[in-house]
């Protein structure tokens, strides 16, 4: 298989569950970012820099609910 293509997956929609939002029930995400600081002594460029950790909040109550966390907070 070529690193670039896709493996086909057939998912049968049917099998799964929706997730809504612990805090107001909710149906809808969308994607945000934390932001985590680098500072200067670790970056390899030694300037101050910020990296962006994608994760998913509720878009109606903005909540981010713990199974959409990175590993580091949890």
């Amino acid at each position: 298989m070529n690193p670039n293509e896709q493996p086909e997956f057939n998912l049968d929609f049917s099998q799964t569950e929706e997730y809504v939002c612990p805090e107001c029930g909710h149906k809808h995400f969308t994607q945000v970012f934390k932001m985590r600081k680098l500072s200067a002594m670790l970056a390899p460029t030694g300037n101050e820099s910020y990296i962006p950790v994608p994760v998913y909040a509720c878009a109606n109550c903005h909540t981010v609910p713990e199974p959409f966390l990175p590993p580091d907070n949890k």
